[in-house]
């Protein structure tokens, strides 16, 4: 962590969004699906690159360049409960992105493979910011 970084917040074991998304919940999912097939669209300074290929309906493999590093997950996506899981496939790490729709929030965690959530020590700055643009796709009319 750089002496810039100092002041800056982890998300540790989740991060909750500090606002509603009142959009419907069809326009929310489309946004979040939208993320998964164009993540460098929505955080070019630490995605360079981006392969998907759909192997199931709820099931999308992803090669991404991120931070400078390939990673290679699968993406479940399950509409009924909002949730998508993004499981690397080389680490015991799987990022959690869901759609809380009683509270119209979004939440992101990392767990590992056995569903336990883990200290995530990327920063809540750079959450937001993709929780921004998930509410801001979805609230596009």
């Amino acid at each position: 962590m750089s002496s810039d970084d100092s002041e800056r917040k982890t998300v540790g074991l989740g991060f909750r969004s500090p606002f509603a998304i009142t959009a419907p919940f069809d326009r929310v999912w489309a946004a979040m699906l939208d993320k998964v097939y164009h993540a460098d669209k929505y955080c070019p300074q630490f995605v360079k690159g981006l392969k998907t290929e759909d192997r199931s309906p709820t099931h999308v493999h992803r090669e991404i360049d991120i931070h400078d590093q390939i990673r290679h997950e699968d993406v479940f996506l399950d509409e009924e409960n909002g949730e998508m899981r993004f499981v690397d496939v080389d680490e015991d790490e799987v990022r959690v992105n869901k759609f809380h729709k009683n509270e119209q929030i979004l939440e992101f965690w990392l767990e590992n493979k056995k569903g336990k959530r883990i200290p995530w020590n990327n920063f809540q700055d750079e959450i937001l910011l993709l929780m921004n643009s998930t509410r801001d796709f979805a609230m596009r009319t």
